[in-house]
């Protein structure tokens, strides 16, 4: 594992809410971070229907009757259709599955990270 210096931070996103936006300069190809995630099946995706985690759990790369909810920064991350960064998953034997953001493009400091969701937005788009 290598470690990288976090260049990222949550902040307020105007009608958005919150959102992710970059601290400094985050070049193209480049790993934004990295999540850990915990697998949901079925019935607790259900569950979380009527409460505001609910929009904030990822589709299941594999499986999609299941989810995954991301503990980190990629959780924060707002729908753009044209998105600057990627959303990519990998299975690891010891900590399950892992949500990868990766720079579609050069992404300037201060500017908003953004990510295509899986699924149709829920929301107006503003």
């Amino acid at each position: 594992m290598t470690p990288r210096l976090i260049r990222v931070a949550p902040g307020p996103a105007g009608a958005k809410g919150r959102g992710l936006f970059a601290t400094a300069p985050i070049a193209r190809g480049e790993i934004i971070d990295e999540n850990c995630t915990l697998d949901l099946d079925e019935a607790q995706c259900t569950t979380l229907e009527p409460t505001p985690v609910n929009d904030h759990y990822f589709a299941h790369p594999a499986d999609d009757t299941r989810g995954l909810l991301v503990l980190g920064y990629a959780s924060l991350c707002n729908h753009a259709d044209d998105p600057n960064a990627d959303t990519g998953f990998r299975f690891d034997e010891r900590v399950g599955w892992i949500v990868v953001l990766t720079a579609r493009r050069d992404i300037a400091a201060g500017e908003e990270i953004t990510r295509r969701y899986a699924c149709p937005p829920w929301f107006e788009l503003r």
